[in-house]
């Protein structure tokens, strides 16, 4: 198995949670080489969630946008490339990445893409768009 590299912002959502998981009471907190081991252990079996913030009105609600299982971000560990990734995909706009472990919630990081001209465009609203229609549509289906 190829090793999974312990850096970048994906590392950082995953340092505390490994750290934890691993302290004892009669050993406190683990040697880097323990955390090494559990992370290794963990990162195949993890996932984030990316959202995008929305005001609707005087609320902020968060759109789901994508699902991807954490072996998927190789590419993205770095926080240029992240960045990068959610404004080809998504254009200019707030984003929460929350990171699960199986079914537990592990961490949640806040990241923004923006531009002083607004000239990228926030791709994510026809997205959220989308994904709004097809679930009323699938709701009508089920009580119609």
């Amino acid at each position: 198995m190829t090793e999974i590299p312990m850096k970048g912002w994906l590392w950082e959502m995953f340092k505390e949670y490994v750290r934890k998981i691993r302290r004892t009471a009669s050993t406190g907190a683990p040697e880097l080489s323990v955390m090494r081991e559990k992370y290794q252990e963990i990162y195949p079996d993890a996932s984030i969630k990316i959202l995008v913030e929305e005001k609707v009105g005087m609320i902020v609600v968060f759109n789901d946008l994508e699902t991807r299982l954490t072996g998927e971000l190789d590419a993205l560990l770095d926080l240029p490339e992240l960045m990068a990734y959610l404004e080809k995909h998504y254009g200019r706009g707030k984003y929460k990445i929350n990171l699960y472990h199986g079914l537990t919630f592990v961490a949640t990081r806040n990241f923004k893409v923006k531009h002083e001209d607004e000239s990228v465009p926030e791709i994510w609203r026809g997205i959220v768009a989308a994904n709004k229609a097809r679930e009323e549509k699938e709701a009508g289906s089920r009580w119609g």
